[in-house]
């Protein structure tokens, strides 16, 4: 058994009182009790006993991954909380510590760093915080009511903040009505499902348009960071990101010929496609099997169960959100990550997308402020390297990152009457006039590690 130094020598005695345990269960059964290896360790302020099963010499893997023997298990461990890993190999993971508690509600926050989603809190009290690329395609998997549509939500004001474009498709008209008209809106809302089709030709076309803008750009850009970091060496226009957003896709697949319908065939092609040109999607659904939405299934890079149907345990485990169906009821928010593990997503009401001050279009730091109208007043809207790293008392290096990233934003653009300078934009100066600003608090989000 490996130990780490740190842990308590009771957990230790513990564990190999288990790992006996463990055996005479498995015998019991007329299963083979073959680990390759126990791990004890701690993380998330849990201690936590892994034993890996050696399943090149135990032939049928079916009986060990069984739902009935992890109850019986649990039973035969006086109650420990066990878990199944199967992703990598078979493992099961036992709690020798109780479960950290999460909020029961957290609020979305105000500061999310401009490029980046959250998406809610783990049990360590890390914010779990991505780049919209890392995020990729997403699925959200729940029931009505357990917190999957407020997610959702959460991801769409994060971003028009971000000055993401949207394609929402909203059968129920529940979810994003109250978007409806939003400029960030790349189209219409669709509200049926061949609405919802024409959403994703859309996007494929704009796949094509942005193609030939890549081919067209000298360097040959793979993607759409590569392209957009040429575009402002050049002065021209960079590319935004688009986030096509399906809630109860469930109902839209059915609808359109299930994984063999024209609109799963489109959304595999967006699926490949779209990433390299910034454009994304999220499904939300009750259900999300192969033969209910074809090859585009392979195209998740991350997915998210909140509370789901015990009928829909297999499904869960399949997308590598084991155990989401015995989520209680009384936990809306709560969900099971498969790339972190449990998380409560934030609450977003849909009563607060109605106030015009939840949704931030854009905003100014304190220092983007001072900043900005020092250049109005004194350099007639000039921002170069030399003025943003003397006025601002930082290195070229951050000079030239935040130059890049007020580019990229709309708030900068060269002009090639003034040698291709760097110069305030209409809507940069048009927030300086709004008085609108955001106070950082970056000790509220601690983003978790992603590599």
């Amino acid at each position: 058994m490996t130990e780490q130094p740190q842990i308590n020598r009771r957990y230790f005695l513990e564990a190999e009182q288990i790992a006996q345990k463990l055996a005479a269960f498995f015998e019991r059964r007329n299963l083979k009790p073959l680990f390759t290896n126990l791990f004890l360790f701690q993380d998330l302020g849990m201690t936590i006993l892994i034993a890996v099963l050696d399943t090149s010499r135990i032939g049928d893997h079916s009986q060990y991954i069984d739902d009935d023997l992890l109850h019986q298990l649990k039973t035969e461990l006086g109650g420990r909380s066990v878990y199944l890993s199967n992703s990598t190999g078979i493992r099961y993971v036992i709690l020798l510590t109780a479960l950290p508690r999460l909020p029961r509600s957290i609020e979305l926050p105000a500061d999310v760093p401009h490029g980046m989603v959250s998406l809610g809190m783990r049990f360590n009290g890390q914010i779990i915080t991505l780049t919209w690329s890392k995020l990729g395609h997403l699925l959200i998997v729940g029931m009505t009511g357990s917190g999957k549509s407020s997610l959702l939500r959460s991801i769409a004001i994060q971003a028009i903040r971000s000055g993401i474009k949207l394609l929402l498709a909203d059968i129920d008209q529940t979810t994003f009505a109250m978007l409806e008209g939003n400029e960030n809106l790349f189209a219409p809302i669709a509200t049926t499902p061949q609405d919802a089709l024409q959403l994703i030709v859309k996007a494929l076309a704009e796949c094509d348009r942005r193609a030939a803008l890549y081919k067209s750009m000298p360097g040959f850009p793979e993607n759409m960071d590569e392209y957009n970091a040429l575009a402002i060496k050049a002065g021209k226009e960079p590319l935004v990101r688009i986030l096509m957003m399906l809630d109860e896709s469930s109902s839209v697949f059915k609808a359109m010929g299930g994984g063999s319908g024209e609109l799963a065939g489109k959304l595999a092609e967006l699926g490949w496609r779209g990433r390299k040109f910034g454009i994304h999607f999220i499904f939300g659904a009750q259900e999300f099997t192969k033969d209910l939405v074809g090859a585009v299934r392979e195209q998740v890079n991350m997915s998210i169960a909140f509370r789901v149907k015990p009928t829909s345990a297999q499904m869960a485990k399949a997308i590598g959100c084991t155990n989401a169906h015995r989520i209680p009821a009384d936990r809306p928010g709560f969900a099971i990550v498969d790339r972190f593990g449990p998380m409560q997503s934030y609450f977003v009401p849909k009563a607060l997308l109605l106030s015009s001050g939840t949704i931030i279009k854009d905003a100014l730091s304190d220092l983007e402020r001072n900043l900005f109208t020092r250049a109005i007043e004194t350099a007639q809207g000039n921002l170069s390297l030399s003025r943003i790293s003397e006025w601002g008392g930082i290195s070229q290096r951050q000079a030239r990152k935040l130059q890049e990233t007020w580019a990229l934003r709309g708030w900068l653009s060269k002009d090639a009457s003034n040698s291709n300078s760097f110069y305030l934009t209409a809507k940069a100066r048009n927030l300086c006039a709004n008085g609108q600003s955001v106070q950082t608090r970056s000790n509220q989000l601690v983003p978790v590690q992603t590599n």
